[in-house]
């Protein structure tokens, strides 16, 4: 077993656990405090049909040059983002029910995906992308989660602040002149890049549990935006490693069996003698 755990694939998948482990504890603090969970799983399903439409056109564009421009990471970055501020839109401006809009592209995005992964031929694992394989990752892949990873830790440091004001107290952000809806879309945009590196970890699946377990189980042992944070980094990358461990010993799926890891230490964690509470309206001053 000792040697199994030195293989490449093994090294990577360790690698990839502790990178994104670091976006997953941030942006998933975020979508705890600001209870848009739902938001996120319709832009990880939207993802989903990123990554059909990048496999598909890889498929058309075999012949071509042009299939260098499909790759499915890529394509599902972009409809990630796309339907992020699609979806914040709708959430700020529709006058219809957001929820059956927000439905409705959910479906619509999975449905898509399911379909052009089905009409490409070869031996495309759709299991994979659904439930998640931290096994299969690849040099390539490790390329684009450590940028992902770069990108999203870049930007929630450099907007913190207003971040947190946009979760905590939105009305008075707006009051001291923040662009609250600015930030929101940021904030949705970054949680579409964190959802497309959890797709490689755990899968479209079980995107929603890996995002907000950690998060909601630091919310247990801190009541500062900041703190939950880190413990939520913490939280996540135990985790995965440990589910990681635990998925090779007992040959399970690695995806589902990190999420049963999180679950349990979420439970476990309900068992501390009280809930601290989360601070309300942190941010009012340096906004």
């Amino acid at each position: 077993m000792f040697e199994t755990f030195q293989l490449p694939f093994m090294q990577r998948a360790f690698l990839i656990g502790a990178i994104a482990a670091i976006p997953f504890g941030l942006i998933g603090t975020f979508v705890v405090v600001r209870r848009i969970g739902y938001l996120a799983g319709a832009i990880a399903h939207c993802a989903f049909g990123g990554i059909g439409i990048g496999l598909y056109g890889q498929y058309l564009l075999a012949a071509t040059v042009l299939a260098t421009f499909f790759p499915p990471m890529g394509v599902s970055v972009l409809v990630a983002v796309f339907s992020a501020m699609l979806i914040g839109l709708i959430q700020t401006q529709a006058k219809e029910r957001e929820d059956t809009i927000i439905g409705v592209i959910w479906a619509a995005g999975m449905a898509l995906g399911l379909l052009l992964l089905e009409l490409t031929p070869g031996n495309v694992n759709i299991a994979n992308y659904l439930f998640g394989n931290i096994l299969l990752i690849t040099q390539a892949d490790v390329f684009w989660v450590s940028s992902l990873s770069v990108v999203v830790l870049f930007v929630v440091l450099v907007f913190f602040k207003r971040l947190e004001a946009v979760c905590f107290d939105e009305e008075f952000a707006r009051l001291r002149g923040v662009a609250t809806m600015f930030y929101f879309q940021l904030l949705l945009i970054l949680t579409a890049l964190t959802v497309v590196l959890l797709v490689r970890v755990v899968g479209i699946v079980l995107v929603i549990a890996m995002l907000t377990l950690p998060a909601a189980t630091a919310c247990r042992f801190a009541k500062r935006l900041f703190p939950i944070c880190l413990l939520a980094i913490l939280f996540g990358w135990v985790v995965t490693w440990l589910g990681l461990v635990l998925s090779v010993c007992a040959n399970l799926s690695t995806g589902p069996t990190i999420v049963l890891v999180a679950a349990a230490v979420y439970l476990v964690s309900l068992l501390y003698p009280f809930r601290l509470k989360i601070r309300k309206n942190p941010s009012r001053k340096n906004i």
